[in-house]
């Protein structure tokens, strides 16, 4: 049966024309000149090739790429049939069309049920455009399906590369501390397997119990809220062999699609290296500071000797002679005794002068009691920068007492303060309060915040943001003095316009 040409309604320009790459599975080359005329009036510039057998669709498919394949069902050795296995044995995903007139419907459905797109009767060509429009869309949006797939398993592989292979631990994480997903490093630093990691939650084995619900507060307040993009605080850890682990947590929130739930984002960084650094570094400042102060204790134990000492003992053998004198009345005798009593009052008077060198801590103080005469000293200050002070200070129930030197840490801070708020005003707020394992004092103010890229470095001795007016040891000075007295220190800060500032939290064990 011969194809049987509908009249097109247009014709297009060349430059206007769709290009369209046709393989037809075609012995009776009239019929595929005429399909070609079709394609060409219906708007298409064609390039077409014709072939009759197995062993040219082969080269065919092999020497270019084609857009579309016709195919006449009925052919004496190569059908239509032949033709779509080949097709399907290549791997190629090219619209398949057949176009016959001899082909029942039957036998045309069980040709799409083996993948074959469509069928046209070669008397009804008004639906072969529309069929092969419909096709080519199709097939484009599988080929774009495919790149797409192919585009995230690239991603995929390369995140979890990445992820995999990081020098830190990485981990995601549900709101009620189930472990979505952790990198190998994690489970390093901890000394867990996979099934050991997944057995106990985020919040059992990271936030101890003494801490977990205070934690936890300010996890979900700030992180949850967006008052701050990420948390950064530092944690000891157990290993499973049980020795400890000092690391730094970073906690951030994942921001979820529609569909999905939040999650928090956790990197464990192994510093251990760096406290035992640090703590090398105090040591030795301390070996230092104490150094010195011997050297000044020795020498000032020198001049005394020599200026005092001498000319002392030559008054104690005075008095010891007039003491031992046979005829020494009585009434000199008790002023020679009173004289060898002052003269033991001026050695206890020395001995105390150098008793102030060897750094005696001295007795403990109330912690409330420290924090208001260190507000007191700088409520004029503050007062003179339109700074509201307000203070919070819950009585102590455990009694308590605290050194001495931990009113320089409430100095530093609140004047770190009370200066970041100069010119601006604001509101400093204090607060004290105890739970049954420790004393905790927050320090929070209205300022600019602490920028992101200072954060790290604001503990470092000699660091910072104040030119020559500052010395850049305060901060340092603060972290030391809290970490002897057993405590941590917490920081939080914003530079967000809308809830800027920075809250300083001290928690001191009530028990040593």
């Amino acid at each position: 049966m011969r194809v049987t040409l509908p009249q097109p309604n247009i014709t297009l320009p060349a430059e206007q024309r769709r290009r369209l790459r046709v393989l037809i599975v075609e012995d009776y080359e009239p019929d595929a000149l005429l399909l070609r005329r079709h394609l060409h009036r219906a708007g298409y510039e064609i390039e077409m090739r014709r072939i009759e057998t197995r062993a040219q669709m082969h080269e065919a498919l092999r020497s270019r790429n084609w857009d579309l394949v016709i195919a006449d069902y009925t052919l004496p050795g190569f059908g239509a049939r032949d033709a779509l296995a080949l097709l399907q044995a290549s791997g190629m995903d090219l619209p398949f069309i057949i176009v016959s007139g001899t082909i029942s419907e039957e036998t045309a459905v069980s040709a799409m049920r083996a993948g074959a797109h469509d069928y046209v009767l070669k008397d009804n060509l008004e639906r072969l455009v529309p069929a092969i429009e419909r096709e080519l869309a199709d097939a484009e949006a599988r080929h774009e399906k495919l790149r797409t797939a192919a585009a995230l398993k690239t991603l995929e592989t390369r995140f979890s590369a990445t992820f995999n292979q990081a020098a830190v631990g990485m981990a995601h994480i549900s709101l009620d501390g189930r472990w979505i997903l952790a990198n190998q490093r994690l489970r390093d630093i901890l000394g867990l397997t996979s099934d050991e990691l997944e057995a106990v939650s985020f919040y059992d084995l990271l936030l101890p119990s003494s801490d977990r619900d205070q934690d936890k507060e300010i996890v979900f307040e700030d992180l949850l809220s967006r008052r701050v993009p990420s948390m950064r605080v530092e944690k000891c850890l157990r290993h499973k062999d049980g020795h400890a682990v000092d690391v730094q947590l970073t906690i951030s929130v994942l921001q979820p699609d529609l569909s999905e739930t939040e999650s928090l984002s956790l990197v464990i960084e192994d510093i251990s290296a760096r406290k035992a650094d640090a703590r090398e570094r105090a040591e030795l400042v301390k070996r230092l500071i104490n150094s010195e102060r011997l050297a000044s204790a020795g020498r000032m134990a020198n001049t005394l000797a020599h200026e005092i000492n001498n000319p002392l003992e030559a008054l104690t053998n005075v008095l010891y002679l007039l003491q031992t004198h046979p005829e020494l009345p009585l009434d000199l005798q008790e002023l020679v005794n009173m004289g060898a009593r002052e003269l033991d009052r001026v050695g206890h008077i020395t001995r105390t002068t150098l008793s102030f060198y060897r750094g005696n801590s001295g007795a403990g103080h109330l912690l409330n009691k420290l924090i208001d005469e260190v507000v007191q000293l700088f409520a004029s200050r503050a007062e003179g920068a339109q700074i509201q002070i307000i203070t919070d200070l819950r009585p102590s129930p455990s009694g308590k007492t605290f050194p001495l030197s931990l009113r320089q840490v409430f100095a530093n801070l609140i004047g770190n303060a009370i200066e970041a708020m100069s010119g601006i005003g604001g509101t400093l707020t204090i607060r004290s309060r105890e739970t049954p394992e420790c004393a905790i004092v927050t320090i929070a103010d209205t300022g600019p915040g602490i920028a992101q890229a200072h954060i790290s470095q604001i503990f470092e001795p000699f660091f910072t943001t104040k030119g020559e007016r500052g010395t850049g040891l305060g901060l340092w000075v603060t972290r030391g003095i809290v970490a002897e007295a057993g405590g941590t220190l917490f920081l939080r800060t914003s530079t967000d316009p809308r809830h800027c500032g920075t809250t300083m939290r001290i928690a001191l064990p009530l028990k040593s």
